[in-house]
């Protein structure tokens, strides 16, 4: 979730997997990712640019993601965490408003995140070989000449991404203490794709739960595409590869967290 340091995202890293800054619906293996400057883009999946004799994989069933699910994040402040929340929710169809998050947990000062139910979804590195083994590039694509024809840009291949439908928020005072959230203040304001409730301990902890997956890590390759064949080059977890996929009507900003590194988050 693009925090520094942060529990959740060290093993995250720790596993080789990378942060989707704002969690969405949508991102899966195949997905090409485009570097140019500071700049991270999805630009599709390969198969709309790659013409192969052999039929793309399929991504296998999905999996659970052992030692993932149940990781807690830092006790976050109440107001980067609340913006993190609301991009969560919007990734998973969830969208509200911030006014009422900021209702809802009024008497918050910290917040920690939770996914559950966390699934992986993936293609193996040798079927994906075996697709871009032969075959031929639509080099009449700008956007493939841009990236593939570009010295100055780097282009990643996604295999297996982290999903979940479900992230528990538990609310906290600013010494680290339990303090109920208003759960009433959430009544009508979620959308009907994601369902909230008070945790066993009470509304302090609170649960939302969607419809949907939303991809919030990915593992992938980095690509170059030589003489005619792809090269792969492994590629390790890094916040640099981190990327915020758009969220429909979310501008983004940023938050310094620590000198050198931002957070995106939306406003």
């Amino acid at each position: 979730m693009g925090m520094c340091k942060d529990p959740v995202t060290q093993e995250l890293n720790k596993r080789g997997y990378n942060l989707v800054k704002l969690p969405r619906v949508g991102i899966e293996p195949l997905d090409v990712l485009g570097r140019d400057g500071d700049s991270m883009e999805k630009l599709g999946s390969v198969t709309e640019v790659w013409t192969s004799s052999v039929a793309a994989p399929t991504a296998g069933a999905p999996a659970p993601a052992a030692g993932i699910g149940g990781q807690k994040t830092s006790d976050l402040d109440v107001g980067i965490g609340l913006k993190l929340l609301s991009n969560v929710l919007s990734g998973l169809g969830g969208g509200i408003s911030l006014p009422s998050l900021n209702a809802a947990f009024k008497n918050s000062k910290k917040v920690q995140f939770e996914f559950v139910n966390v699934e992986s979804t993936s293609v193996t590195p040798f079927a994906l070989g075996k697709f871009l083994a032969s075959g031929a590039l639509d080099t009449s694509n700008p956007f493939v000449t841009h990236y593939f024809g570009n010295d100055e840009t780097q282009e990643y291949i996604i295999f297996d991404v982290l999903k979940s439908d479900t992230i528990t928020v538990t609310s906290k005072t600013e010494s680290g203490g339990s303090v109920d959230a208003d759960i009433g203040a959430l009544s009508g304001a979620l959308s009907a794709n994601v369902k909230v409730k008070a945790g066993s301990t009470g509304n302090s902890e609170l649960t939302f739960k969607s419809a949907v997956k939303a991809t919030f890590a990915f593992k992938l390759f980095e690509v170059f595409f030589e003489n005619g064949k792809w090269v792969p080059k492994g590629a390790a977890a890094d916040d640099d590869l981190s990327f915020a996929a758009p969220v429909a009507g979310v501008a983004e900003a940023s938050v310094v967290i620590k000198p050198g590194r931002m957070l995106k988050i939306a406003m």
